[in-house]
């Protein structure tokens, strides 16, 4: 694929040009975009200065996916973080510790972090639009394509937002100037969705199925519909989700690789397998990942990661999910590793561990986005949900296990509906482990209070690691509500407009 930092001379200019022509303005809010930027046309005239703008979307992308594992592993009974990590990390500003104890505040930085990394996304997507559609000069064809990429990252992050925080502001337009961005408000849940559903529907339509050459990694019709299947499924709107998912299937477009440790190999990137991943490169261009040099324990530097930074052991595999694996599960070693530390010996994340350049902290990873063993799952668990029956959903499901090297379940043992919905949860939970699915899964399926709270009582009876004086495990931790299923709306947004309203119970 075109590399994403051909776009940065060009964004950091606009956004320098944005800065000086309001220096007044807080950007934190939504990232407010002025006015002027809007009329200072100069860079939107060609396709390749479109294209440029498209791809600088999809480096937003790497931004989201290289923290998103705060929010969407670590919330989960998936992972915890290093008892070794120091005041500030654990505490502090960026309250990881908290997090992981359902006590975090209005203040974490991945909260606000969170917020303007999709916001920021979300503005570019409008910006880029609202050109490209006064711009009557451009190829119709181009014009379209761009506009579907343009659409599914919208409707991508909206997606995103709508499950952190549920009722979210709903920017399908420019922000033209300070006043339209201290007017926002946060729109409901229902017309959230029933954007984001017209704009992954409109991808969809316009979208290619596949590219080549330097295009593929692009997204495609696939991936829009995978999106679409998605918000259905979180919807509930299962019958819906089967006929999208049904249609992936039948495309034979894609298929489960033989070998499980293929699918995160960067040597195997784009495969037959992936539906949309984000594209990572190492060298010297600032197109690295950096996953496995934020996943590896404190201490490993020279053990498990090579370059000349340390450690900070973020997104610590829990002893719930070591636990998680059937005997002989040929995905546990691939996804986890153990490093025998003193003090504290502990597990890590191994699906990312190819880095292989000693001077840089930097490593060739992509991210999965949606892959296919994901379609099989999401189909078997659809079918259930509108009645339990044999044939489709057991095979769907026998696919993934036995890539994975384990027996076939029967009817025998899965005889009704709940018995099947729990072997689908479980499956999807070792199939898909640190690849940002586990907290998104438990709040769809309504699990979440239950089985945190659960994993609460096990933790601390038994911790993984025994966090530190400063955030000990006290009468608070885990204390989860349906409150707590969604995180508080930024402290500096509430600050900032005085229309945004915070959630209960923060």
């Amino acid at each position: 694929m075109k590399k994403y930092k051909s776009t940065i001379p060009s964004k950091i200019l606009l956004l320098l040009l944005a800065t000086l022509l309001l220096s007044a303005c807080d950007d934190e809010f939504l990232n407010v975009t002025p006015n002027h930027f809007l009329t200072e046309g100069n860079f939107y005239q060609t396709e390749d200065d479109f294209d440029q703008a498209v791809l600088g979307v999809y480096g937003s992308l790497q931004d989201y996916v290289l923290s998103a594992h705060f929010l969407e592993e670590g919330r989960s009974d998936n992972t915890t973080y290093d008892n070794l990590l120091d005041q500030g990390s654990l505490g502090g500003s960026r309250q990881y510790g908290f997090l992981d104890q359902f006590l975090l505040t209005s203040d974490a930085g991945p909260i606000s972090e969170a917020w303007n990394t999709i916001y920021s996304a979300i503005k570019d997507c409008n910006v880029t639009m609202f050109y490209l559609n006064n711009s009557p000069e451009i190829d119709s064809a181009f014009a379209i394509q761009a506009e579907a990429e343009l659409r599914f990252f919208r409707a991508f992050y909206h997606f995103v937002a709508v499950r952190y925080w549920g009722d979210v502001p709903l920017l399908i337009e420019p922000i033209g100037s300070a006043e339209e961005a201290f007017a926002i408000e946060r729109n409901p849940i229902s017309e959230v969705y029933a954007a984001i559903v017209q704009d992954a529907e409109f991808a969809m339509a316009n979208l290619p199925a596949s590219y080549s050459g330097n295009d593929v990694g692009r997204v495609t019709q696939g991936a829009a519909r995978m999106l679409l299947a998605k918000v259905y499924l979180t919807r509930g709107d299962y019958a819906n989700a089967q006929t999208q998912l049904n249609t992936l299937v039948n495309s034979n477009q894609y298929r489960l690789l033989n070998n499980y440790a293929d699918v995160f190999d960067p040597a195997n990137k784009n495969h037959a397998e992936s539906i949309f991943e984000v594209q990572f490169k190492e060298g010297p261009e600032g197109e690295a990942s950096n996953f496995i040099y934020q996943f590896a324990p404190v201490g490993s530097r020279g053990v498990v990661i090579l370059g000349p930074e340390n450690s900070p052991g973020r997104n610590i595999p829990t002893l719930d999910m070591v636990d998680a694996y059937e005997v002989d599960d040929l995905r546990k070693d691939i996804s986890i590793a153990f490093f025998d530390r003193d003090p504290s010996p502990l597990y890590y994340v191994n699906k990312y561990d190819h880095d292989s350049d000693p001077d840089f902290s930097r490593a060739p990873d992509n991210w999965p986005i949606y892959r296919y063993a994901d379609v099989l799952l999401m189909l078997a668990e659809v079918i259930n949900e509108q009645g339990y029956q044999t044939g489709t959903p057991f095979d769907m499901l026998n696919m993934v296990r036995s890539r994975a090297g384990l027996p076939e379940l029967t009817p025998s043992q899965l005889p009704d509906q709940e018995s099947f919905r729990e072997a689908v949860a479980q499956e999807r939970r070792v199939e898909l482990a640190f690849e940002n699915h586990r907290w998104f899964d438990l709040v769809r399926t309504g699990k979440a209070v239950e089985v945190m709270t659960a994993f609460g009582i096990e933790e601390m009876a038994n911790p993984t690691l025994v966090p530190p004086d400063f955030i000990a495990y006290g009468p608070q931790s885990f204390q989860i509500t349906q409150d707590k299923l969604l995180y508080p709306i930024p402290i500096n947004e509430l600050d900032l407009n005085p229309n945004m309203t915070q959630n209960p119970g923060y």
